[in-house]
């Protein structure tokens, strides 16, 4: 049996993240021509009907809608490329018979008081969570990791001798 599970990042899921906002920007631009287009013919096939506080009406709703679904891509795609910048070649943690070790911070077994998975919010990844006996938080992305939580209980449930776990029913398949 090894003496400690070492656990690497793996960038793939936030390099995915980036992949997928940088083509829903591509999309959202599309999406805003073509609403602006639409607004433009629908202001020249009417033009002689509409009063110019129904042509702002129709082109500020029309181009708004589009133009905030575009500024929601940039902002995930900010947050995706931050996240992948913050991932660093290495390891990210490691849990031995000592204990467990977070991103640069060691805690032995008696320090700890939980360790768990968090799931995340707002189609963010499930972060793993250590919490010391004195109420500190150390916490991690699932998804940057390079084994899978299930591999992370097991291994936390040998070498705690049992007395820590990991519960990870929430997590689904």
């Amino acid at each position: 049996m090894p003496d400690q599970l070492i656990i690497g990042f793996n960038p793939m899921s936030a390099a995915n993240k980036v992949a997928y906002y940088s083509g829903q920007i591509r999309v959202r631009i599309l999406w805003l021509i073509v609403a602006i287009a639409i607004c433009a013919w629908i202001w020249i096939w009417q033009r002689s009907v509409l009063t110019p506080q129904v042509t702002g009406m129709l082109f500020g709703v029309g181009i708004a809608y589009s133009a905030i679904w575009l500024a929601l891509a940039v902002i995930n795609w900010r947050r995706a490329k931050s996240a992948l910048a913050a991932i660093s070649p290495g390891v990210a943690a490691a849990v031995d018979r000592r204990g467990i070790w977070l991103q640069g911070t060691g805690m032995a077994w008696p320090e700890i008081g939980s360790v768990a998975i968090k799931t995340g919010r707002f189609s963010s990844s499930p972060r793993l969570l250590v919490t010391r006996i004195d109420g500190q938080v150390i916490s991690i992305s699932v998804a940057d990791l390079d084994v899978m939580p299930g591999t992370i209980d097991a291994a936390v449930r040998t070498f705690s001798s049992g007395t820590q776990w990991i519960d990870t029913s929430k997590l689904g398949n």
